[in-house]
């Protein structure tokens, strides 16, 4: 494709690499991820104020 064609589309031209799909199902985190469940548990969410 030349310039002037990109330019004209809407569509963003990305090419994502498929090595990284042995991270889709893997939390980068794990222990922050654990640290706010059990945050959430124990105290809860927040009161909606009406």
């Amino acid at each position: 494709m030349k310039i002037k064609e990109l330019n004209k589309k809407n569509i963003p031209n990305v090419a994502v690499d498929s090595t990284l799909d042995k991270y889709r199902n893997h939390p980068a985190f794990q222990s922050k991820v654990d640290k706010a469940n059990d945050m959430l548990r124990t105290v809860g969410l927040p009161k909606l104020k009406k």
